[in-house]
């Protein structure tokens, strides 16, 4: 019977009408009458005698007896309030009065003239739903003269109903928004962060699908809680996957070295972050083989039908990072981490390799676009200014009512934020509640963990990453110039910098002296000389040797 219904009819909640605006005197009437009844019951059948005792004392019993009626009333509107608060129905009746008052002063309605009486309003088509921790409301659409008030009006319900956007949706010609209330309530304790079919839970209804919306962002104002959502994560993905944990700043994060669970996974000299994350790179490239290699191979599988695990790459403070790469910037070292930071956040996902990154401040240049771009779960902890919270969600920023709160029922909040995937609606956030005062200790869990076993399909690079150390200081023998370069290859100085250009031009990029100039080293003169050798023996030209040269490095 309901499918019968539900195909000629959809059910969309209350309609907003004018006569709501009526609804707390019409409930504080209903509430307050029952008293009136039995008050007007007793004087009806008791007239002579309610007459006579305020006859004995007027100037005392009259005023008191009005006393008793206003006490009377402020219970009954108490217990309005109360109702409103803990009882779903008393609680949609005042929501239906809000938005009434919202559409009203809105001017989301028409007027209809009647003949010896006054206008009638009449409100546009506007539906409210309402349960006990979320609330809908339905606007249509279809060419109505509020159409584009209505697709911008999410930030403004927030403040109306003093809850967070959970959700938006345009559906059968009615825009759909949902609002949450409380939401500090589905916040969780950190023994509760784990996998879970949805992904891995964050609150009660917040969780990081990594295998749908790869690679996290984090940012964080200061003193926001965003080291300890960090290390809430690294306890939790622990359990599940591989981790690879940098920290440029040599902070909380350098502090794990010690415990054996991450031995060797370690980094924060700027160096051996960068040959993580190329290494990172690849072994997204060798998992790539691994599964185009394996009889199961078929389209639209990833590394987790393979059985493979998730392997993740931690970088705090990426500001930091990119900072100490700002003065090599044009050098291969700068190149190389950035164009596989950007490899592993466009092609990772399949593959199971996920960057999280986390900004103490959200700069424009902390992170590039095309990087950023491609992490799809955001989350902030903290205040951050509009601009922060623009390049952290995006467009989607301006269409949002962040607020801040510093204390709920008289305790300081502490890990709230926001969160979102990377263009959809933000949501507001409560990190995992970490029990501090009775004695929690990440340290001591950490320690409880087994050591990180590298799988075979990891196994190859693994040894590489091991063996880390800081790029080598060049001595002056180990050095050429553009002139020595040419020299010792037997070319002229002009072809070594026209394919010291064009190299660049294909991202490869070659370090420069104190005085700006080009330096190369042994395994730079190595390379020029292979691709000299490459040109001689193809007979094409200088640009189109270096091109093929790549390509064919690439295929191998």
């Amino acid at each position: 019977m309901k499918k019968i219904l539900r195909f000629f009819w959809k059910y969309r909640g209350f309609r907003v009408r004018d006569w709501y605006k009526h609804q707390r005197l019409i409930v504080t009437f209903v509430l307050f009458s029952p008293i009136l009844l039995g008050l007007g019951s007793y004087v009806y059948f008791h007239d002579g005698e309610v007459l006579a005792y305020f006859q004995e004392n007027v100037l005392v019993r009259v005023p008191l007896a009005l006393g008793i009626l206003i006490i009377l009333l402020l219970v009954a509107l108490k217990i309005e309030i109360e109702l409103e608060r803990h009882v779903v129905f008393f609680t949609r009746l005042r929501s239906l009065y809000f938005l009434r008052r919202k559409m009203f002063y809105s001017k989301f309605y028409n007027t209809v003239k009647r003949e010896n009486k006054a206008e009638k309003i009449k409100f546009e088509r506007a539906y409210l739903r309402q349960n006990k921790h979320t609330v809908e409301v339905s606007f249509e659409l279809r060419g109505t003269k509020s159409e584009q008030k209505f697709l911008q009006i999410g930030p403004q319900l927030e403040t109306t109903f003093s809850g967070d956007l959970m959700d938006r949706q345009i559906l059968d010609g009615y825009i759909i928004y949902t609002i949450a209330f409380q939401k500090y309530l589905g916040r969780i304790s950190v023994d509760k962060v784990e996998m879970t079919a949805q992904g891995l839970r964050l609150m009660e209804t917040v969780y990081w699908d990594f295998r749908k919306e790869p690679h996290l962002l984090i940012s964080g104002g200061t003193g926001g809680g965003k080291s300890v959502l960090l290390f809430i994560l690294i306890l939790a993905l622990a359990k599940i996957g591989n981790l690879y944990i940098c920290d440029p700043k040599r902070a909380d994060l350098a502090n794990l070295e010690r415990y054996e669970v991450f031995n060797g996974q370690v980094y924060f000299e700027v160096s051996d972050i960068v040959k993580c994350v190329i290494h990172a790179w690849k072994i997204m490239n060798q998992r790539y083989d691994y599964m185009r290699q394996s009889p199961q191979n078929k389209m639209g599988l990833d590394y987790s039908d393979y059985g493979m695990k998730p392997t993740f790459v931690i970088i705090d403070e990426v500001g930091a990072m990119t900072s100490e790469l700002e003065g090599m910037r044009g050098s291969r070292l700068a190149a190389e981490y950035l164009n596989a930071l950007q490899q592993i956040a466009q092609k990772g996902r399949q593959a199971g390799v996920f960057l999280i990154l986390s900004l103490q401040k959200a700069g424009v240049d902390a992170v590039p676009s095309n990087i950023r771009d491609q992490l799809m779960k955001r989350i902030t902890v903290g205040v951050l200014s509009s601009t922060g919270y623009s390049i952290a969600f995006g467009e989607e920023a301006s269409q949002k009512e962040f607020k801040t709160i510093k204390e709920i029922n008289g305790q300081a909040v502490r890990g709230r934020g926001y969160t979102g995937n990377f263009g959809e609606v933000i949501e507001e956030f409560y990190s995992p509640y970490v029990s501090f005062d009775r004695g929690f200790d990440f340290f001591e869990e950490y320690a409880k963990l087994p050591k990180l076993e590298i799988a075979d399909y990891d196994q190859i690079i693994q040894a590489e990453i091991k063996n880390r150390s800081k790029i080598p200081e060049v001595s002056d023998d180990q050095t050429f110039s553009r002139e020595q370069l040419a020299k010792a290859l037997g070319t002229s100085p002009t072809v070594v910098q026209r394919a010291t250009q064009l190299l660049a031009d294909s991202g490869i990029y070659f370090d420069k002296g104190i005085k700006g100039r080009y330096s190369y080293d042994d395994q730079d003169k190595d390379f020029f000389a292979s691709v000299l050798a490459y040109k001689r023996s193809e007979g094409v030209t200088l640009s189109k040797a270096i091109e093929q040269f790549i390509q064919s490095v690439e295929d191998d």
